[in-house]
């Protein structure tokens, strides 16, 4: 286990074996001053009885592919992203090696970092990336580079360790564990929220039958009875018939996603067909077969088939911290970036709109928060809403709520730097963009270096990969105004190539 402070080693504890030593190197570049954190929300609103030290542990899930050695994939939480529907056992042993690695990057390095750049003055728990010391060592200098950018007293004190049985609790002084996400392995584990609750909370399922403005229709498997074999074939072809016999221009998606995986939209006869094909024959034979006696009452395997939503007013980004009483402390509300297949790329804010966003969003804010703490849910959340003016005789706007992410979430950070872009440098555009580079994080830098010494640029995460001299990283880019947002934008585009996060 290996801990970092403030860019220093911490204290160390007995129980503690060894520490990781290392001279991060921090450029001249602009203080990174939050207008809040996750340490101050968590604190604002005392969970339990106040006195109890959260941890966030942040990664993300993954059911198709063990991200290390060290760390198995879900079995029972059950999460569709993009490789699930890569059929790895055709895959020859190099193209594998090279899933598990952009896996492992992902979700063990850049989205963590990404979160703890918004986590403050708390403990943060993240695994090492890989079974080599030089690839933990790299993973844990590229995360330390992203908190050594914010001011001091908003730092998160990193801890690092090999997986979830190695974790060291009572020696750090940590109460409750945060999770990002349902790990299989956290069971054992001092949980702010069981793994059954947190994720029935982000399921399709739970807002189905939450009440929440949404709309759509889910559909789930039968119980499981008799031969195994027969049952996987009878529900393939019940569902598969319920999805080829919906109308046109509708839209399937898995109840539990991430990162826009199991998200299938089918827009004409070709679709129906593409779709078709990858859902029968790779995509729920897949998910049916995952299912058994731990999960079944989870329901992983349910589809939800909804309406498509034609030309909407837009497609926002909610984000916000909920209290245990339900109370809710508004972030912000963002526009949403998706690729073709729907997969999140980023998202982009307008600063001067946020008090009047807060107003309209307030009303769908408090029930979403009365919702989630009536399940003892608190932190923060994440909702993806469309508006549109579907069903209203009289033309007003409404809202449906097509994901709610019971998490943190790729938008929050953009919240935060309202105080940072917008008034203290005037820059009331900004946008997160997920990029790939073949380049250096230094190089890069120095490519946009003015961007970067004007505070118009901050990097929220980054790793570069030493074998390939591939970096991957998510940017904040501020502007004055929304055709400038796009030109910084275009020129970024220029050497980097855009991908989903």
């Amino acid at each position: 286990m290996y801990i970092h402070r403030y860019g220093k080693v911490a204290t160390a504890t007995p129980f503690v074996t060894s520490l990781y030593l290392t001279t991060v190197k921090i450029e001249c570049l602009p203080e990174v001053i939050l207008d809040t954190t996750l340490a101050t929300l968590y604190k604002q609103y005392k969970p339990t009885d106040g006195t109890k030290q959260v941890a966030l542990l942040l990664y993300a899930a993954n059911s198709e592919i063990a991200p290390t050695s060290k760390l198995a994939r879900n079995t029972k939480y059950l999460y569709q992203d993009s490789t699930f529907s890569t059929t790895l056992e055709d895959c020859s042993s190099e193209k594998h090696e090279s899933i598990q690695r952009s896996v492992a990057v992902k979700y063990l390095s850049l989205v963590p970092q990404h979160d703890a750049s918004e986590a403050g003055d708390m403990p943060v728990i993240l695994f090492d990336l890989g079974s080599s010391e030089t690839d933990s060592n790299h993973s844990k200098e590229e995360a330390q580079r992203i908190v050594s950018s914010l001011a001091i007293e908003q730092r998160p004190t990193l801890l690092f360790f090999s997986n979830p049985m190695k974790i060291s609790t009572r020696e750090q002084g940590i109460d409750l564990l945060a999770a990002k996400m349902e790990f299989d392995q956290l069971e054992d584990l001092p949980l702010a929220l069981d793994l059954d609750t947190h994720y029935f909370l982000s399921s399709k399922a739970a807002l189905c039958t939450s009440g929440l403005p949404r709309h759509g229709n889910m559909t789930i498997p039968s119980d499981c009875t008799g031969p195994r074999g027969q049952w996987l074939k009878t529900q393939i072809n019940r569902l598969m018939s319920q999805i080829t016999s919906h109308t046109l221009l509708f839209v399937v998606k898995n109840q539990q996603t991430f990162a826009g995986g199991g998200t299938f939209v089918v827009s004409s006869q070709q679709d129906l067909l593409e779709r078709q094909d990858t859902l029968s024959n790779r995509i729920l034979p897949k998910l049916l077969s995952q299912v058994n006696s731990s999960n079944a009452h989870l329901k992983p395997a349910s589809l939800i088939l909804r309406e498509m939503i034609i030309d909407p007013i837009g497609d926002w980004g909610l984000t916000c911290f909920v209290s245990r009483s339900g109370e809710c402390t508004f972030l912000a509300v963002t526009r949403q970036v998706v690729d073709p297949s729907k997969a999140w790329i980023g998202s982009t804010i307008t600063y001067t709109d946020q008090d009047s966003l807060e107003t309209r969003f307030t009303p769908i804010m408090q029930k979403i928060g009365a919702w989630l703490s009536k399940h003892g849910y608190y932190g923060p959340c994440g909702a993806d809403i469309l508006e549109s003016r579907r069903g209203r005789s009289n033309g007003s706007p409404q809202f449906d709520i097509v994901d709610l992410n019971v998490r943190t979430s790729g938008s929050l950070v953009l919240g935060l730097m309202k105080g940072h872009f917008s008034k203290r440098r005037g820059l009331h555009e900004a946008s997160s963009i997920s990029i790939n580079v073949e380049m250096a994080r230094d190089a890069f830098i120095r490519t946009f270096e003015s961007k970067f010494r004007e505070g118009q640029m901050v990097i929220a995460s980054w790793y570069e990969d030493l074998t390939s001299g591939v970096s991957y990283g998510n940017l904040l880019v501020g502007a004055q105004d929304r055709k400038s947002l796009q030109e910084e934008v275009a020129r970024i585009k220029e050497i980097a190539s855009e991908v989903s996060f």
